[in-house]
């Protein structure tokens, strides 16, 4: 995971990621002011994911001045704000197997399934290349998750100085992405989870621990969003007018329309998969739909050669993809059936996917392009992609316990769809700083 992160860092120049350009004005606008909407048009965005390049930066540019070096800045800050990303990745994982070994302690077929599909999503290396507010949303959701683990099974306290920690964290989400607000909601509905496990006096304690958390939170990173709302009119300003919410915003084809023919021959934009939303993340999650990574469509370097490979690309990964969807519907049938640590973690888990597909949504439905579909993008969702190995790692762990050779099997077949994806994971864009 690591030489392949680090391995794109120095091949993938950050400013032909989506939007690329507005984030590196963004970028050289802080850390001393908050860029307006004539600066960048990701002036709504928080700005917590472009403080270190924007710092570095700051450094690069003096050095400069006063003849130290002589250097694109631009190149040396996009390449401190990946390192550091890469860095974030790989504290992510290390509380991944945290949160595994307490959900299912010294259970190797649930822990290897599960971090072998984590490893390999391709979406999240393309993301992580990127300077953006996502890999930053990863890190502080699976904190927050393993810090509510401890504190619901009442392996750590409700005090003062954990309400205060989890209350940075809530900061953390709300600074890093507005995508990050959305999963306020999903920790907030472990209040009705603690009144009906536990007796009154831990829920009440409970009750204050969360109220101080959110508030110091809010309080925290109200700021940006009161700037938001300042400047112009909204926390939820973005560079498009929105719609009045109607489904009739999106056609017919946005929300039914599978042409699996295209996903599995030419799974890129400009052909059948044009704003059909399912199709379009399906092929964004697994392979490079918008060709922002893998996919070099500009002369000399197209590669279009490459395009019946992500349709197989996309045809595998209905292994995984299936096994998920599966694990899904196993585990809301197989509930009851959990232990009390595995039931809080998908409750959990369940809540942040359910309110972050919600939002999504209805930002989709507010904020349409159908001649594009330009905001269907898998990164956007991240948050939610990365929690769902966890289901299939509960149906793997379910067939092992009624076969291991299945088990053995489905396993082999997963590691063999992630070689075949490897090529995914690593960049095209290579020596390209234009």
């Amino acid at each position: 995971m690591v030489i392949i992160s680090v391995t794109n860092v120095f091949s993938y120049y950050h400013e032909l990621g989506y939007d690329g350009q507005h984030h590196k004005w963004y970028i050289e606008v802080l850390p001393t002011n908050l860029p307006t909407e004539q600066d960048t048009k990701e002036f709504f965005s928080p700005p917590l994911p472009y403080l270190v390049p924007s710092i570095v930066d700051k450094f690069c540019d003096k050095s400069i001045e006063f003849d130290l070096i002589e250097t694109n800045c631009s190149i040396v800050y996009g390449n401190a704000g990946q390192i550091f990303q890469v860095f974030l990745l790989l504290l992510t994982f290390i509380v991944l197997c945290k949160i595994v070994e307490i959900i299912f302690p010294k259970n190797n077929e649930f822990a290897n399934a599960t971090l072998l599909i984590f490893t390999f999503l391709p979406v999240t290396y393309k993301s992580f290349a990127m300077i953006r507010g996502e890999p930053y949303v990863i890190f502080f959701m699976f904190l927050l998750i393993h810090k509510f683990l401890l504190i619901i099974l009442k392996k750590e306290d409700v005090s003062n100085n954990n309400a205060l920690k989890v209350g940075i964290l809530f900061a953390g989400l709300a600074l890093s992405r507005q995508w990050g607000l959305l999963l306020y909601p999903a920790f907030a509905l472990t209040w009705f989870l603690v009144f009906r496990v536990y007796d009154f006096n831990f829920f009440k304690k409970y009750s204050l621990f969360l109220t101080k958390a959110f508030s110091t939170g809010i309080l925290l990173s109200s700021w940006f969003y009161l700037s938001l709302f300042t400047r112009y009119g909204s926390i939820t300003a973005f560079n498009r007018n929105p719609l009045t919410f109607s489904f009739n915003n999106q056609p017919y084809s946005f929300y039914f329309e599978f042409p699996l023919i295209d996903i599995f021959t030419k799974p890129i934009r400009g052909f059948d998969l044009t704003n059909k939303l399912i199709p379009v993340l399906y092929s964004d999650t697994w392979g490079d739909y918008w060709g922002y990574f893998i996919l070099r469509k500009s002369e000399p370097y197209a590669n279009f050669d490459i395009v019946p490979y992500l349709g197989r690309v996309n045809l595998f990964s209905l292994i995984p993809t299936m096994l998920m969807l599966f694990g899904i519907l196993y585990t809301i049938y197989n509930f009851k059936n959990l232990n009390f640590e595995q039931k809080i973690f998908y409750y959990i888990i369940s809540s942040c996917i359910l309110f972050t597909w919600i939002g999504y949504l209805w930002f989709l439905i507010k904020y349409p392009n159908p001649s594009k579909g330009d905001t269907i993008k898998a990164t956007y969702i991240l948050s939610l992609i990365q929690l769902l190995p966890f289901y299939l790692g509960n149906l793997m762990n379910k067939i092992n316990k009624k076969s291991t050779l299945i088990y053995k099997i489905i396993f082999l077949s997963l590691i063999g769809v992630s070689a075949h994806n490897l090529p995914v994971l690593i960049s095209r864009y290579f020596g390209i700083y234009t």
